[in-house]
């Protein structure tokens, strides 16, 4: 990993930007809690809902609610009240994989969206994000059918312990041999992603990446086989529970928070573009605090960088700190920026 790598930090306001349909955690919120298969447990719960005060749901906090209902079962001792609460909590996680899955399927991608991605990838940057989506994927995959971007699969840029959800063997997930992974740059999940599965978080480091959810890449077949084999495991997703912080600690994400500690620690410059850095997401705010040296450049790609120039300041201590022009705030923006700094 060179010193001289820039970072760019991406949240979902870059997923936001890229895809305008992408939903924000309001409207994630508000679709939870509209389901059919979480209204009926919200309507058997035991307590009422304080932090909703009859206000719309897409200003409730998700993550302070599911932390309100999950922790407070901890001097409850009827188990049946503990599994309802546990149950409300998993089957809204599942609602919002889902949401984010059916959405990343449709995604179709600008000639511009592909240049951009393709400079971005180009760039040898550190690429920190904590969406779980696949947009990144999914550009990478169109790159590499182009023959634009000489790797072998969609995940060859990851960290991580990666390997093919079709071939559950000991075969690294690498593609072809010929790929030199520094010439392009790292993707950091910092929080799973909607097609990464695992045997058990307390098991083992292997994360089995869904071939499927990325269509016509490989075969039908290969593609069916990936889905079975993935289908009796678990979403490697740490959501906006607060459990969060444990599956961040878990085997197959820590040893990724381990390499983006380290990409902070020896970048020349962090591009933050639409992550608000919001103080309940205290492993993110962690990483930067610890890991961001107080005389890197930090620059901001948000149409509101008030509040993030506040974080940033706060987490860091570092006052060197530039706003992006409005029209600059995008996908083609932080490519172009990116590239510049790799030069």
């Amino acid at each position: 990993m060179s010193s001289a790598r820039t970072a760019v930090l991406l949240g979902a306001g870059f997923s936001k930007s890229v895809f305008p349909n992408f939903p924000t955690m309001g409207e994630l919120t508000a679709l939870v809690f509209e389901n059919l298969s979480v209204k009926p447990l919200i309507t058997s719960l035991d307590m009422p809902l304080p932090l909703f005060d009859n206000g719309p749901l897409s200003e409730v906090n998700i993550e302070e609610w599911f932390e309100l209902l999950e922790e407070s079962t901890a001097y409850i001792k009827d188990p049946s009240i503990y599994n309802r609460r546990k149950l409300i909590v998993e089957t809204a996680m599942q609602v919002i994989s889902a949401e984010i899955q059916r959405i990343s399927r449709e995604l179709v991608f600008s000639e511009n969206q592909l240049r951009a991605f393709e400079k971005l990838f180009k760039s040898r940057c550190n690429i920190l994000t904590t969406n779980y989506d696949l947009i990144l994927e999914l550009a990478l995959a169109e790159l590499i059918s182009q023959k634009r971007i000489q790797v072998g699969t969609p995940y060859d840029l990851h960290a991580g312990n990666l390997e093919m959800g079709h071939t559950r063997k000991n075969q690294t997930y690498l593609g072809i041999e010929s790929t030199k992974k520094e010439d392009f740059s790292t993707i950091y999940k910092l929080h799973g992603s909607c097609d990464w599965f695992s045997p058990g978080f307390n098991l083992s480091e292997q994360i089995y990446a869904d071939i499927s959810f990325i269509e016509n890449f490989l075969s039908l077949e290969n593609q069916r086989i990936s889905r079975e084999s993935c289908d009796s495991m678990s979403t490697v997703i740490a959501g906006p529970t607060s459990l969060k912080s444990s599956l961040i600690n878990s085997k197959p994400l820590k040893p990724i928070w381990i390499k983006a500690y380290s990409a902070l620690k020896s970048t020349s410059h962090l591009s933050i573009f639409g992550s608000s850095l919001h103080k309940t997401d205290s492993s993110l705010n962690g990483l930067l605090m610890e890991g961001l040296p107080t005389d890197v450049p930090v620059h901001i790609f948000d149409i509101n960088p008030k509040s993030v120039n506040v974080r940033v300041k706060e987490l860091t201590r570092n006052s060197v700190i530039g706003n992006a022009a409005p029209e600059r705030i995008n996908l083609e923006g932080l490519a172009e920026f990116a590239d510049n700094l790799s030069r």
